[in-house]
């Protein structure tokens, strides 16, 4: 499947293929919702987007009234760039930082903690031996009374140590993914339905994408000393995937301090 189009170093390309998803725009408008609720108890909030890729997870952030600063992280020049031209007429300019969102530092960030951290399909492109060590740099920028919002894919149940299952329930993951934005658009464009395709294949592969099932998510947040403060599924409607598996947004925050409060 190497000739299909990729979305990989072309934001464009990403661009189109997020925008033609139901199910993503679904949880990115859950993670907006997240986001705005939240920070309307907020003041002078200042807002830290990693893996913020072409700016689609930042839109609530750098409009939204309560928030005084705004900083995405991507390791993609390509996306950043795309994102400086797309955010540059907001009522906030973001600053962007060119660097890996799992060892980026509070030097190169400009701040110790952030009020709100937004994680918008963040988790699942770090390698799976490198996410606990992303979610610990989370946890270590939240502030006392800070929030995370994680938008997340997860992928139906499957055996951590056997590869084809792993490899189907992605396969099932993303036929769902189609069936949703096929019926949304019967005249879905064939090099869109390609683009959607790719991102499945580097599932399928394990290269780029590295999505995993709930439990799993669960025990690195747990690693990571994160407490799940809300979780709401936004995709699918049906229970074709089970209950746990499909489109998720969290409100996260740190569990040391939720015990110092508690």
């Amino acid at each position: 499947m190497t000739s299909l189009p990729d979305y990989r170093y072309d934001p464009e390309a990403y661009e189109i293929e997020e925008r033609s998803r139901p199910d993503e725009m679904m949880m990115l408008s859950g993670a907006e919702a997240a986001a705005s609720e939240w920070l309307s108890g907020c003041h002078d909030a200042h807002a830290l987007d990693l893996c913020c890729g072409t700016g689609l997870s930042m839109r609530c952030l750098v409009e939204h009234p309560n928030v005084a600063s705004v900083v995405g992280v991507d390791n993609s020049e390509p996306y950043l760039k795309y994102a400086r031209t797309s955010l540059q007429d907001r009522r906030i300019s973001p600053r962007f930082v060119l660097a890996d969102a799992a060892t980026v530092g509070s030097n190169e960030l400009g701040r110790e903690t952030w009020d709100i951290i937004m994680m918008a399909s963040a988790y699942h492109h770090i390698e799976d031996h490198r996410k606990v060590l992303f979610l610990r740099r989370v946890h270590q920028f939240l502030g006392a009374s800070g929030r995370a919002v994680m938008a997340e894919n997860i992928l139906p149940s499957y055996s951590d140590d056997d590869p084809g299952s792993y490899r189907r329930a992605v396969e099932r993951f993303y036929a769902s993914v189609l069936r949703t934005a096929r019926h949304d658009n019967p005249a879905l464009p064939t090099h869109v339905a390609q683009l959607i395709e790719r991102v499945a294949q580097y599932g399928y592969d394990g290269d780029y994408e590295y999505k995993v099932c709930m439990p799993i998510l669960l025990r690195d947040l747990a690693a990571a000393a994160l407490e799940v403060v809300s979780i709401r599924k936004v995709w699918p409607e049906t229970n074709e995937l089970g209950d746990d598996a499909g489109n998720f947004v969290l409100l996260l925050r740190r569990l040391d301090l939720a015990r110092e409060q508690a």
